[in-house]
């Protein structure tokens, strides 16, 4: 079973033609459109749903567990949110936003556990605590 990390924006992306090593994109990544019309439905009110291809730790790292355990893992999750929230300031129009949500595919349908929200132009993410089940509002 895959952790998906679903990204609803308010416009749509060129995909990527090929897959670049080392970096971060906005792709189709585990998730058919049956699991993404889930996540519209349940969890977003943006009508492009894609899936955020993280090639280094995962944002849903990002918690007290991992923090206490794996200290190194969690400052890579760390650094791996602040490299989506570049590219989110980068692509979002000022005033926009963007929905963020993770689950274990195939658990699209299932209640959010935690919402948070950040913005761009306030970047301020030391107190999240990002793991499954957690939608995030990201807002430029």
């Amino acid at each position: 079973m895959s952790m998906a990390t679903y990204i609803g924006l308010n416009f749509s992306v060129k995909l990527p033609e090929e897959y670049i090593e080392d970096k971060m994109e906005i792709d189709y990544v585990f998730s058919d459109e049956e699991n993404r019309h889930a996540v519209k439905q349940k969890h977003f009110t943006a009508p492009y749903i894609y899936e955020i291809l993280e090639t280094a730790h995962p944002i849903w790292e990002m918690n007290e567990y991992t923090k206490t355990h794996s200290p190194h893992d969690y400052v890579n999750a760390e650094k791996t949110l602040l490299s989506l929230c570049h590219l989110l300031k980068e692509l979002l129009p000022p005033g926009d936003f963007c929905e963020v949500y993770i689950c274990w595919l195939g658990e699209e349908e299932e209640e959010h556990e935690e919402e948070l929200q950040i913005n761009l132009n306030d970047l301020e993410i030391g107190a999240l605590n990002i793991s499954e089940k957690c939608f995030i509002r990201i807002e430029n």
